[in-house]
């Protein structure tokens, strides 16, 4: 990985904006599901035990960065998944298809930093600005 910053956080009361960037639509995507996690735990204490493929959709790029944070949030809150590495193998402006990997929570290793209750669909957005793409997705303290 380069130097290169993923993400910058941005917060507002009980809403935390995360402004993520990426060289692709595939990279932004795996960036914000890092950026996701790094905000919740330190993930550097996140083994790679589990690999789970994720397959979401959504009605416009900005809905379906909504509904893959969402996707993603839903595993750690239903399942304990708590996730370090994301290989997004397709994307379409309404798909995306990946595989992500972690462990599930375990509270002797893993400390939440940030509890996070859900991703927010106002002012979550993607675009592509030259050759970088960059999202905003707004999520719920």
């Amino acid at each position: 990985m380069t130097n290169q910053k993923k993400y910058r956080i941005f917060s507002r009361s009980s809403d935390l904006a995360v402004k993520v960037f990426g060289k692709s639509q595939a990279d932004l995507f795996a960036n914000s599901a890092f950026a996701l996690f790094d905000v919740l735990t330190d993930v550097d204490k996140v083994e790679v035990n589990d690999h789970l493929t994720l397959e979401v959709e959504g009605a416009d790029r900005d809905d379906l960065m909504v509904n893959w944070m969402r996707e993603l949030l839903y595993l750690y809150q239903r399942s304990g998944y708590l996730l370090k590495e994301f290989v997004v193998r397709e994307v379409k402006d309404n798909y995306i298809r990946g595989e992500v990997r972690g462990e599930k929570f375990d509270p002797d290793r893993h400390e939440i930093q940030r509890e996070i209750r859900a991703v927010v669909s106002h002012q979550s957005r993607m675009e592509k600005t030259g050759d970088q793409w960059t999202a905003q997705v707004v999520l719920e303290l």
